[in-house]
């Protein structure tokens, strides 16, 4: 993904970003997606919980259908890693009792027992109840911090038993099971087989797409026309800006850029001001491109697309009264809907969205 964004960036004369995570204090602030589901049945564990290596969801108790996430579990250092809300969704804990320590990069998780990682760390400390102290456990992995996503993923293994259950790998179909400790190991194949048809559908290469009757992409001429514009080829890309005599006659209102991937489907649209302003307390802004492309992109989504044009203007705002790149609001990428949308204001850019598929 970063090598698109970086052409986005480009193309509105931007500069490359950085993800600050630091700040972040509980680590459910990831977003939370509807399909979420807890894996107790009036206070006891339900019969299984099953992950699958690149597949995007979970299943709960034998379960067909799945619980969508966001992100998939993957394979490094021989151990299964899962992001910290879904891997701790899935065994039980919900949201309020997981914590996140961005002083240092520290997970707590507040379960049966208090469980506890840190990033770079190869050790797992858990506290029983009526324990007094807690213990430490070294491991052969640690948590892993993507700052690209701003997000931490945990060894499903280690979080997995440290909040009682037993765990199992099927090397065959890259699975990874659990089920209650003590209790006998659960059938599960037929959940296995769905998960293994998922991951196939997964993986088939998506067809390019089909241009339109003038060999235009259809998404860039629905761009078009939605502006009343004309994107020219840039690259592998397609892309509008308006010429720069314009943007001069105009500097005391922010202008709009477009950008088009067809191999990937990435989408981008950028508010700016013309470089020869050197004040931009004096620009008027006009964030409607940005929404008008994630309404139609994301038709149906009224409130998600409200929750990114509130901070799309948060942003702007901000960059308008302080624009020196250090004072600027922080990046903030918000999943749904199988796609990263991500919020960010880099180079004479007051705020840039950015649409691609997870």
């Amino acid at each position: 993904m970063k090598r698109f964004i970086v052409f986005g960036i480009l193309i509105s004369a931007l500069t490359l970003l950085t993800i600050d995570v630091a700040g972040v204090k509980q680590a459910y602030s990831e977003p939370a997606t509807e399909t979420k589901v807890d894996v107790y049945d009036q206070q006891k564990l339900v019969k299984s919980v099953l992950f699958a290596i690149g597949v995007n969801k979970y299943y709960v108790d034998g379960k067909p259908n799945g619980v969508v996430m966001d992100a998939k579990p993957f394979i490094q250092s021989g151990r299964t890693f899962m992001p910290i809300r879904f891997l701790s969704n899935a065994l039980g804990v919900e949201d309020r009792n997981i914590f996140w320590d961005g002083s240092v990069k520290k997970v707590t998780l507040m379960a049966r027992n208090r469980v506890e990682m840190t990033v770079e760390n190869p050790a797992i400390s858990v506290k029983a109840p009526g324990e007094e102290r807690s213990s430490l456990k070294i491991i052969d992995v640690s948590p892993i911090l993507k700052a690209e996503e701003g997000r931490t993923y945990l060894p499903a293994r280690y979080i997995a038993e440290a909040l009682g259950y037993e765990v199992s790998w099927d090397e065959a179909t890259e699975t990874v099971l659990c089920w209650p400790k003590g209790e006998v190991k659960p059938d599960v194949s037929a959940v296995i087989q769905k998960a293994v048809e998922e991951r196939a559908k997964l993986e088939k290469p998506q067809e390019p797409e089909k241009p339109s009757e003038d060999g235009k992409p259809v998404v860039a001429k629905q761009l078009e026309q939605m502006f009343g514009v004309t994107m020219a080829e840039y690259g592998s890309s397609l892309t509008y800006q308006p010429p720069r005599q314009e943007t001069m006659n105009k500097r005391d209102r922010s202008y709009y850029t477009l950008w088009y991937n067809p191999e990937n489907g990435y989408i981008g649209v950028s508010v700016a001001w013309d470089l020869i302003n050197s004040d931009t307390r004096t620009v008027s802004l006009d964030l409607s491109p940005i929404e008008r492309v994630l309404n139609w992109k994301f038709p149906g989504q009224p409130e998600k697309v409200k929750e990114i044009m509130d901070y799309a203007w948060k942003v702007a705002e901000k960059t308008k009264e302080v624009w020196y790149q250090e004072k600027r609001l922080p990046n903030k990428t918000f999943y749904f809907d199988g796609h990263q949308v991500l919020v960010v204001s880099v180079g004479n850019a007051f705020v840039s969205v950015h649409i691609s598929k997870n």
